[in-house]
């Protein structure tokens, strides 16, 4: 007779975890030092809020009603300036630059506009102290406007950056001036160039200017900056060439990763009748659910992005029900992208990695999620997540001090937009962490491990594709992504087969939440952001917390317990084939070999051998 439940045993020994936990403290002070410092000058004090005040209060000084238009706020910052100093002069150098001038590298943007109206306002606020930053007013082509002569401009356009955006143009030189000729007016734009600032790009291809300048329409000032990087032509060249070639490099990925669907596909339903397939599937089938859910929830989280890309030449209506349909359509290719590699990844696991039940959620499935087994791994997921930040560190500073390696403000400025910022954070997070790791690591190295019976070699090509995934933002050089991903990658491949997939689903969603809170941490930032973000890092202990005080029992059912009908007539017959194996004389392992080379289901040939040879079978 055999027992219907099975112990479970704990994948986490205590010397790993001393270990690793000596490991993450180190990683942890590296951090500390290369990257907090970073993070610390960085100002947000005034929130979404304020800066629609800021904006309102600015067009109305000057006679504008903000309430007849039609509004949108995102936050962003100036990628190529950024990208230029980093490179120019190094992060610490950018922001001691930065702070000397007054620079504002972040900026909160407001969109004041009518449906089917091209006249606009676009008025710039600093999130750090509130002022603004710059302003746009947007009018028809054919407007008519009087004529006040170059001179006449030149002066309006001086006077207003002194006066109303506070430019000391003694600072300035001339820089530069421009006649537009529309069909009913003229317009008059001038520049002027801080003195003593110049950052050079490579010898004899030009250098960057810090600019201050206007447009004159009529007796209005319709256009101003101040404070603003002029860059050579040959950095935005360069630029040009590095976003190409990430996304050249992410369509090869796309490529392998549409490979990688097609093998999901024929594995599913090459195994739908099997075991595992049998008893996971309507699991994935509810997480892909609530990551659809979750995804269209932030599609309208983000509404202020989705209003700020609107055209006004065309219907909102049809702008939006065009938007809508294609995302809906990103979202369903997303669910079908991580439900199908999960199922599979199930099944492969099952025959690939045998001794280790912690590489899925099958063993889950089959006993329960709220035991101290898995407040274990989540307490490993935080370790984890904290050598992963160090290594990466360690990874940028050595990049940054000899290969020239800069990178962007991408999460902070994608989420800050948002209603709810954190909400967009969370979302990001646990949709990367299941679907990536779901892919390239429960599917991707069983995948790998079957067909080229190679363990190091399956965890190393799922990182590289893993990392061609992420060439087209945050860090250039644009191969340097790569390898920074392909190193986390192969550190996620060995977690994932020694202590199994709960703790990297946790360390991914900590490092994915937070680099896209981390500024409002240690960074000055509203309370409300403050605490949201440190309450998104503690979702998974809040967790780890439920699962150690109900403490259900670590038992496993046993397998035959969750067999279908069909499944329970095919066990059957096994079991009657093994008996009469077993009576001419031959072992377990040929039988099982003979039935496996025959494309039995792993998991009934192993109950099979089981019942006719106690103890024999092996782990499944």
């Amino acid at each position: 007779m055999f027992s219907d439940k099975k112990k479970i045993k704990m994948n986490i020994k205590l010397r790993d975890g001393i270990i690793l936990l000596a490991l993450a403290l180190t990683c942890l002070g590296f951090w500390i030092r290369l990257e907090y410092p970073h993070l610390a000058v960085i100002n947000l004090s005034v929130d979404k809020q304020k800066a629609y005040e800021k904006a309102e209060e600015y067009l109305k000084n000057y006679g504008i009603t903000p309430g007849k238009y039609s509004k949108a706020i995102i936050f962003g910052y100036d990628k190529n300036i950024d990208r230029y100093l980093q490179h120019a002069l190094g992060k610490e150098a950018e922001e001691e630059f930065l702070k000397a001038h007054d620079c504002d590298l972040f900026f909160w943007k407001i969109r004041f506009f009518k449906e089917l109206q091209k006249e606009e306002y676009i008025v710039y606020i600093s999130p750090g102290n509130g002022k603004v930053l710059g302003f746009r007013h947007l009018i028809e082509d054919v407007q008519a406007r009087p004529d006040p002569g170059k001179d006449s401009a030149k002066k309006l356009a001086g006077e207003y950056l002194q006066k109303e955006a506070g430019v000391d143009l003694k600072d300035f030189d001339f820089h530069h001036e421009e006649i537009k000729r529309f069909e009913n007016r003229i317009e008059y734009i001038f520049s002027w160039e801080k003195k003593g600032v110049y950052f050079p790009w490579k010898e004899g291809q030009g250098g960057s200017k810090l600019l201050a300048g206007a447009t004159v329409s009529g007796n209005e000032v319709r256009e101003f900056y101040k404070n603003e990087l002029e860059l050579p032509d040959e950095f935005l060249r360069y630029m040009e060439n590095q976003l190409v070639l990430g996304t050249y490099i992410y369509s090869v990925y796309f490529c392998l990763f549409l490979i990688l669907l097609v093998f999901a596909v024929y594995t599913v339903l090459n195994k739908r009748s099997s075991v595992a397939v049998t008893i996971v599937k309507k699991w994935y089938y509810y997480v892909a659910a609530f990551l659809v859910l979750i995804n269209i929830a932030d599609v309208f989280n983000n509404f202020q992005s989705i209003n700020m890309s609107y055209p006004s030449s065309v219907v909102m209506s049809s702008f939006l029900g065009l938007y809508f349909a294609t995302t809906l359509l990103s979202i369903g290719f997303l669910a079908f992208g991580f439900l199908l590699p999960g199922i599979a990844g199930e099944s492969l696991s099952v025959e690939t990695l045998a001794g280790n039940k912690y590489c899925g959620f099958l063993h889950y499935i089959k006993s329960s999620f709220l035991n101290r087994s898995l407040t274990y791994s989540i307490i490993m997921g935080y370790v984890v997540w904290i050598i992963v930040l160090g290594v990466q560190a360690l990874v940028f500073f050595y990049g940054q001090r000899f290969l020239g390696v800069w990178r962007e403000w991408y999460g902070l400025s994608q989420f800050s937009s948002s209603f709810f910022p954190l909400l967009g954070a969370f979302v990001v997070a646990i949709t990367a962490s299941f679907s990536e790791e779901i892919i390239f690591r429960l599917f991707g190295i069983t995948l790998l491990k079957k067909y080229l019976h190679n363990t190091v070699l399956a965890i190393m090509l799922a990182a590289i594709v893993w990392g061609l995934g992420h060439t087209t933002y945050a860090i250039f050089p644009v191969w340097f992504r790569v390898l920074e991903i392909s190193i986390i990658g192969l550190i996620y491949g060995f977690i994932f087969l020694r202590f199994g997939l709960a703790v990297l689903i946790v360390a991914h969603y900590l490092f994915d939440v937070f680099w896209s809170s981390a500024a409002y941490i240690f960074g000055t930032t509203t309370s409300n952001l403050f605490f949201t973000s440190l309450g998104l890092l503690f979702i998974p202990l809040g967790l780890a917390v439920i699962a150690y005080l109900f403490n259900r029992s670590a038992v496993e059912k046993e397998m035959s317990v969750s067999l279908n009908r069909a499944q329970k007539y095919n066990l059957e017959i096994l079991v009657n084939f093994v008996l009469l194996k077993k009576a001419k004389g031959i072992n377990a392992g040929i039988i099982k070999k003979e039935l496996l080379d025959n494309g039995w289901d792993y998991i009934l040939v192993n109950l099979a051998i089981e019942q006719v040879f106690v103890g024999q079978a092996g782990s499944f």
